[in-house]
């Protein structure tokens, strides 16, 4: 790693795909990216939506994830993270047309945010004193979609929020509730794995489908070999 990969590792807690961390891990945050836009697409195509999809992802920590789903058809994605060094990878790292990233802390930035289409986050709500809370506070048009460690025990020094389970989203309008294991499988609540990693949430505004009954699951894990086929089994259940 060179120095500014250095400071933004963290002792661990940034992701920088390929460099940081073994490739379980990059499989397991690129899954949650691959699952956001796969709900994003199939409403587009359900929805027959038309012009650009505008997403909000908290906490973007590099940006991988924000190119990943700025390749959607007409979308526009704005990255925001508190870490300038994470900011200034992005748009080294991560660019795109599509793109923009921000410097924002995220306790200043959801009580003003503009509204987007889609607010998505992955991993990062535990790192936030009330971050649920300011989950539910963001603006969105169709789906706020984000994921935290399910149950997680006392010992990491860097989550504020531990212990969260279903009980802890019983605020969250028309919630819906996912599980990723650690091989970043993806399940549904009638076929909750075991033992999950990050439990997902998503919210959708009034009259739109259920994601549950929109995509098949358990979708499989991100990888690069991921096909079209894939994509499309995962969106018509096929």
């Amino acid at each position: 790693m060179d120095e500014l990969e250095q400071t933004i590792y963290n002792e661990g807690e940034r992701l920088i795909p390929f460099v940081t961390h073994d490739v379980t891990e990059v499989v397991r945050h690129k899954s949650s990216y691959a699952f956001f836009r796969k709900v994003i697409d199939a409403d587009r195509m359900r929805l027959r939506v038309q012009g650009p999809i505008t997403v909000a992802d908290l906490g973007c920590g590099v940006g991988h994830g924000c190119l990943d789903i700025a390749r959607a058809r007409d979308t526009r994605v704005m990255g925001i993270d508190r870490s300038a060094e994470c900011i200034r990878y992005a748009g080294i790292k991560y660019p795109g047309p599509n793109v923009e990233y921000s410097v924002e802390d995220l306790t200043e930035f959801v009580p003003r945010m503009p509204e987007f289409d889609y607010v998505i986050s992955r991993g990062v709500l535990e790192h936030i004193p009330g971050g649920l809370e300011l989950a539910v506070k963001s603006r969105w048009r169709r789906r706020l979609m984000f994921d935290v460690p399910y149950d997680e025990p006392e010992g990491n020094p860097h989550h504020l929020l531990l212990g969260l389970r279903e009980e802890q989203f019983a605020a969250f309008p028309r919630a819906e509730l996912f599980y990723e294991d650690l091989q970043g499988v993806i399940y549904d609540a009638p076929q909750k794995p075991p033992k999950p990693n990050m439990i997902m949430c998503v919210c959708s505004a009034e009259g739109l489908p259920p994601v549950g009954e929109t995509l098949r699951f358990p979708l499989v894990p991100w990888s690069p070999e991921t096909g079209w086929w894939v994509r499309l089994r995962g969106l018509f259940g096929a």
